[in-house]
């Protein structure tokens, strides 16, 4: 599986995608704050929004994406790396 996390903090990207691989997760991270990101995505399997750091318009973007890709949207409500192992763990055992 693969997963795109989309805002959160710059220094926490290698956080992000250690706490990805413990659960057999390919991640990559792109700290966008606002702006475009459709030609960064590929095809991932979910995509992660931190939505404390991004713009309204960026998760309008992202669920665009997700549809059409066809990659399950899960919103964090903070980048924490706790907030994402949360999530992370839930949407493993759904797997």
């Amino acid at each position: 599986m693969s997963a795109i996390i989309i805002g959160g903090n710059e220094c926490m990207g290698r956080t992000y995608r250690d706490l990805c691989a413990k659960y057999n997760i390919t991640a990559r991270a792109i700290p966008l704050k606002k702006g475009s990101f459709a030609n960064q995505l590929g095809n991932p399997d979910y995509i992660f929004v931190c939505m404390d750091t991004v713009s309204h318009p960026l998760v309008i973007s992202a669920q665009k994406e997700a549809r059409k890709h066809g990659a399950q949207l899960v919103k964090l409500r903070r980048g924490s790396a706790s907030a994402l192992e949360r999530e992370l763990i839930r949407v493993t055992a759904q797997a």
